[in-house]
């Protein structure tokens, strides 16, 4: 039984029914890892992108809720500087390569915030965006608290308020503010579900690192809420940028790359220092992450497991798809749900399919491959990939 190496035919069938990002283009002219099956799953990607900026914007910050008799222009003037700073925000948050915003971006935000406070220091804005530019910094928890008493349902507040109970390992805090996420529509049943089938991916004692805000406050949720899988070890890239966060998994053991830039760069690093560890990376992480280290990757269900000295044969990775799809996992985005949201997040069960046609194909089984692409058919339809399907 020779052992699976990741290579180009390794993900070749997913290369051909993957659909580029409209903000990513790339060709698929050829079989390559960075058009394979990240691409399939950009969609909710995308979506995941969207849906953070507009939490950061959806409910802007009444003018100016700490003076009322603050002038027009002033108000106009927080306004326009606040606006200037969700903007920049922005960018930084839908980089498919990083999670830390540039220097020079930074730089911009902080500045940005100097003059929110200049203009104001009790305003929501300044105590909002104040503890935003510090990237989850704790020592800015009081400002936090301060926006949160002007506006506590704000889903900006809540959603930093979650990100800051779970920096500062606050089990209580945390499932307070994640019901109130839930509560507000911001984390939906369908996130929720996808994430129990993610859990439901890993192996025991493996280490699920995830990358933004749907995959790792829905497994949060899942963990803590539902105490679904509390034992698996979870770790958020996003919240990596904060250093009360990377100290916390110091303590627990994890060794932690030098450079503290949360990038395509930092996640190779990490994974490589903790190599012993049982590592899997969430689908819903950019192409641009994975392409460094995909000779250590391997679909299982809903992740990548990262390994670099054990390789995974192919019989076992066979064996474990086929019962995580026929047995373990969920599937209710594919058969319950009928949202826009459900259709995104079940293309990413189109990886393990793919994987389990080339190989039959490859061993000739005619029986199974004949099962596998109906439920590819099916899982195309309802995810909205057919077209791609029927094309190659």
């Amino acid at each position: 039984m020779k052992t699976l190496i990741f290579s180009i035919s390794f993900f070749q069938v997913a290369i051909l029914f993957s659909q580029p990002p409209e903000e990513n283009k790339v060709t698929n002219s050829s079989f390559n890892f960075n058009s394979t099956i990240p691409a399939i799953v950009m969609d909710s990607i995308q979506l995941e992108n969207l849906n953070e900026v507009e939490i950061l914007s959806s409910k802007k910050p009444s003018k100016n809720r700490g003076d009322v008799s603050n002038s027009k222009q002033e108000i106009k003037s927080i306004s326009t500087t606040s606006d200037k700073f969700v903007q920049k925000k922005k960018v930084a948050s839908s980089q498919s390569n990083s999670r830390s915003a540039d220097a020079p971006l930074q730089e911009k935000m902080d500045e940005d915030v100097q003059l929110l406070k200049e203009e104001d220091p009790n305003s929501f804005e300044y105590n909002l965006f104040y503890y935003i530019s510090g990237n989850y910094n704790v020592e800015r928890e009081n400002e936090l608290i301060k926006a949160e008493q002007l506006a506590p349902l704000d889903p900006t507040v809540l959603t930093q308020c979650l990100a800051n109970a779970i920096v500062k390992n606050d089990s209580a805090g945390t499932i307070n503010y994640l019901e109130k996420l839930k509560a507000k529509q911001l984390l939906s049943e369908e996130v929720i579900s996808y994430a129990k089938d993610l859990l439901l991916s890993g192996a025991e004692d493996q280490v699920l690192i995830t990358h933004g805000f749907f995959d790792s406050y829905g497994v949060a949720y899942q963990q803590y809420v539902n105490d679904f899988h509390s034992e698996l070890t979870t770790i958020s890239l996003d919240l990596m940028q904060s250093e009360s966060y990377r100290f916390l998994l110091a303590k627990k053991g994890y060794l932690l790359p030098k450079d503290n830039t949360i990038n395509t760069n930092y996640l190779a690093s990490f994974c490589n220092l903790n190599s012993d560890k049982n590592i899997a990376l969430s689908m819903t992480f950019p192409r641009e992450y994975l392409s460094p280290i995909k000779e250590f990757l391997f679909p299982i269900g809903l992740v990548f497991e990262y390994r670099k000295n054990n390789k995974l044969t192919k019989d076992n990775l066979v064996l474990r798809n086929e019962q995580l799809w026929n047995q373990t996992l969920e599937k209710r985005n594919m058969h319950e749900f009928h949202s826009i949201e459900s259709n995104n997040l079940s293309s990413n069960y189109l990886p393990m399919l793919l994987f389990l046609k080339a190989e039959y194909a490859l061993n000739g089984d005619k029986l199974k491959l004949d099962w596998v692409e109906k439920e590819i058919d099916f899982t195309a339809r309802k995810s909205g990939k057919q077209s791609y399907i029927k094309k190659h």
